[in-house]
C-alpha cells in the first residue's frame, strides 16, 4: 500500500482564485487561543482534543446550560472563564478561534458574528440548520477571510482517503449506486416527560434561541429529533457519509430527491421519524440512505458498525466504515445463482483501523488528526484543503432529503440558484422563520 500523504495533502477541495485571508495570523510559533461555544457530550469531546496539544489555550468556554460547563474543569488542567453569552467570547482580543459545538439551530448565529469579529472558526456538522442558513454562512466567512472548517473528521482516516483513491482510479468500475445507512435502537430517544420549570441554571430562552418559544421539557434538550432544533439521523449523520461520497464520485449537486418515512415504532414525544429512505440522483448515479432508530440489525453483517457506506461498481463493491473496508469482486467466474451463499471472501480489506484510541472517547486517530489540521490552518494563515463551500454542499444534501420527507413528493434541485425547479412550496423550506432578536446579521 502506498504511503499516507502528509496532513497538507491529505484532503482534497479547492479554494477559489484570489481568495485573500484578512482575519487574524498567527505566527508559526504562537499559541493558539481557543473559545469554546457549546459544552455539552460533544463540546467536551473537543477540549480533550485539543487539550491534548501543548500550543493550544482555552481561556474562555460558553454554554447556556450551566452545570455543563462546571463539567469542563474536570477536563481541563487550567479552568477557563465561563460566560452564558457567547459573544462576550467573540470581544476577547485574547481568543484566536472559537469551535461550535452547540445545537443545530445554534451554528449559523454565532459562526457569522465570530467570521464578523475576526474569528476563526471549526464548526460541528451539519454547517447551518438550513440551505439558506449555511450559505449565509459561507458567504461570512468568505467576505471576512476567515479560516473555517466544519467538523468531517473521519475523511482523516487512511482508509478513507485509500478508498477515495480506488474508486477514483476506476478500480471498481463504473458506479451506478451508492448506499449509506445508519441503523440502531436508539431506545426512548427524547422520551415522554412532561413540561416543568427548568432547573437551576438552565437558560431556557437563550437555549431555544431563533426556535419558537414554547415550554421547558427536557425531552427537547434531546435535540437531535426535533426539526426545530436538529434534523434528525439524516442531518446530525448524513453529512458524514456524504462528505466521503461526494469525495469519493467527484460531485457537488444532486439533480433529484424523494423521500418516505415515519415514526413508525418509537413513542415519544419528538417529531422526527424513526424510519427513512431517501434517494437522490446524480449524473450517472443513484445515491441512498436509510434510517433505522428502533433495531441494532446490521446492514451487512460483516462489518462491525451500524452504520457505512457501501460502492456499487460494475467490477467491484466497496464498503466503508470507520474501522475499514472491503472490496468484493464482480467478475467471479463461478456461474450466477439465485441464492449464493456464503459470497466469495473479499480481494482486499484494509481493516484493524481505530477511529480513537481506547479508552480516550475522540481523543485521537481520525479525530485528533482533523483538529490538529485545523490548528495548523490557523497558526499558518491558510484555507483548509477541505472548502467550506464543499462542506456546504455536503450538508444541504442532506437537508434538501428532509425537505423531501416534508413534501412527500419528488423534488428537482437547481444547485446553482439554490432553489427547487418549479415548486415555490418546497422552496418555503430552504430557510426557517426565527424568533425576534435571533435574526441572522446581514453579510
Amino acid at each position: 500500500m502506498r504511503p499516507a500523504p502528509s496532513r497538507r495533502k491529505f484532503l482534497s477541495g479547492a479554494i477559489p482564485a484570489g481568495f485573500a485571508l484578512t482575519g487574524r495570523r498567527a505566527a508559526a510559533s504562537d499559541r493558539i487561543r481557543v473559545g469554546v461555544i457549546g459544552c455539552g457530550g460533544r463540546g467536551r469531546s473537543l477540549m480533550r482534543i485539543l487539550s491534548r496539544y501543548p500550543d493550544v489555550d482555552i481561556p474562555v468556554v460558553s454554554d447556556v446550560i450551566e452545570p455543563r460547563m462546571e463539567e469542563v474543569a474536570k477536563i481541563l488542567a487550567r479552568p477557563p472563564e465561563r460566560v452564558v453569552d457567547y459573544r462576550r467570547i467573540l470581544e476577547r482580543k485574547d481568543v484566536d478561534a472559537v469551535v461550535i459545538a452547540t445545537t443545530q439551530h445554534w451554528h449559523g448565529l454565532p459562526f457569522i458574528e465570530a467570521c464578523q469579529a475576526g474569528k476563526h472558526v471549526y464548526v460541528e456538522k451539519p454547517l447551518g440548520h438550513t440551505v439558506a442558513e449555511g450559505r449565509a454562512m459561507v458567504k461570512a466567512a468568505r467576505k471576512q477571510g476567515i479560516i473555517a472548517l466544519m467538523g468531517t473528521q473521519q475523511r482523516a482516516g487512511a482508509h478513507y482517503r485509500r478508498a477515495v483513491e480506488l474508486i477514483r482510479s476506476g478500480r471498481l468500475g463504473k458506479i451506478g449506486l451508492v448506499e449509506c445507512w445508519n441503523y440502531s435502537d436508539r431506545g426512548e430517544r427524547a422520551g415522554k416527560s412532561p413540561d416543568c420549570e427548568p432547573p437551576p441554571g438552565y437558560h431556557w430562552e437563550r437555549w431555544l434561541g431563533p426556535a419558537p418559544l414554547v415550554p421547558f421539557n427536557p425531552a427537547r434538550l434531546h435535540h437531535n429529533w426535533w426539526f426545530d432544533y436538529g434534523g434528525s439521523t439524516l442531518a446530525n449523520w448524513g453529512p458524514h457519509h456524504f462528505d466521503i461520497i461526494f469525495w469519493a464520485m467527484g460531485v457537488d449537486q444532486p439533480r433529484s430527491v424523494v423521500a418516505t418515512g415515519g415514526k413508525f415504532v418509537i413513542d415519544d414525544l419528538a417529531d422526527t421519524y424513526d424510519t427513512l429512505e431517501a434517494t437522490w440522483e446524480f449524473p450517472g448515479f443513484l445515491l441512498t440512505y436509510r434510517v433505522r432508530e428502533f433495531s441494532n440489525f446490521h446492514h451487512l453483517q460483516s462489518r462491525p458498525k451500524h452504520y457505512g457506506i457501501c460502492f456499487y461498481g460494475k467490477e467491484a463493491t466497496l464498503v466503508i466504515d470507520r474501522e475499514g473496508y472491503e472490496i468484493y469482486s464482480n467478475t467471479s467466474t463461478r456461474p450466477y445463482l439465485l441464492y449464493q451463499f456464503p459470497l466469495e471472501p473479499p480481494v482486499e480489506t484494509m481493516a484493524g483501523v481505530q477511529y480513537s484510541p481506547p479508552g480516550e472517547e475522540h481523543a485521537g486517530g481520525q479525530d485528533g488528526v482533523f483538529q490538529r489540521l485545523f490548528l495548523d490552518c490557523v497558526k499558518e494563515g491558510r484555507q483548509p484543503p477541505v472548502d467550506l463551500e464543499f462542506s456546504h454542499r455536503v450538508s444541504a444534501c442532506a437537508q434538501l432529503g428532509n425537505i423531501a420527507y416534508f413534501t412527500r413528493r419528488r423534488l428537482e434541485w437547481d444547485g446553482k440558484a439554490e432553489r427547487f425547479r418549479g415548486d415555490e412550496d418546497a422552496d418555503r423550506f430552504l430557510s426557517r422563520k426565527r424568533r425576534r432578536g435571533y435574526e441572522l446579521p446581514e453579510v
